[in-house]
């Protein structure tokens, strides 16, 4: 499959490191941060990640445009950045008190996305991996998506230093459903990573899951 990533950032520089490196996918992305091409024509990244040097000095992964990312893929992963208070980043139990997150740099990168959609008028499947309160789908997402964008919602249970590790082997796979077919396609992506669940589930459920799952590994 051709596999593209919008977002190089922590999350996603590792994650696609993983994809190239043990698949025969086709794996290209998109930063608006410039300093990524360095990072992969250097092999060097400024943050500690667990087995990134080897993985930069024999990697494949071609940094292009928004454009040709998602005109070139058949599955777009979304892990652009959702800030939040430190309160809520998962090293202690999550609070009683709601402080929802930053959505602006994943709505504006949706937005630009959904353009290019427009433009090109073809159905893409396009999975948003980063981590939302629920109902930020439904209110913020959706409102803003292409009509050609088909959604899954896909968040990741991993540790910043060992995202590469936990990507590969994960205890499941969480996915919210908003379109079957999407679905079934990203499925089969999985089968070629690993043989771990994958739990199916509405968007709204993923949502809930993801954080709950979060405040209970720390009880």
């Amino acid at each position: 499959m051709n596999i593209g990533f919008v977002g190089l950032g922590k999350l996603g520089l590792p994650c696609a490191l993983a994809i190239d490196a043990v698949t025969e996918h086709s794996v290209k992305g998109y930063d608006p941060d410039n300093r990524i091409q360095e990072y992969l024509n250097k092999g060097e990244i400024p943050y500690r990640e667990e087995g990134t040097s080897q993985l930069l000095n024999n990697h494949n992964i071609s940094f292009t445009s928004l454009n040709e990312v998602i005109e070139s893929s058949e599955i777009i992963f979304v892990p652009i950045q959702t800030p939040h208070d430190p309160l809520y980043d998962g090293v202690t139990r999550l609070p009683d008190t709601r402080v929802d997150f930053d959505y602006s740099y994943l709505v504006d990168g949706l937005k630009q996305i959904s353009q290019v959609l427009d433009n090109l008028q073809e159905e893409k499947i396009v999975v948003v991996i980063s981590t939302v309160l629920p109902g930020t789908i439904e209110s913020q997402i959706k409102p803003i998506l292409s009509k050609y964008a088909k959604l899954c919602y896909n968040p990741f249970f991993i540790a910043m230093g060992t995202t590469i590790n936990d990507f590969l082997n994960p205890e499941f796979v969480l996915m919210g459903i908003d379109d079957v077919e999407a679905a079934k396609k990203l499925k089969l992506f999985y089968k070629t990573l690993h043989n771990k669940e994958v739990f199916e589930c509405t968007l709204d459920e993923a949502e809930l899951i993801k954080v709950s799952y979060l405040s209970l590994i720390h009880i």
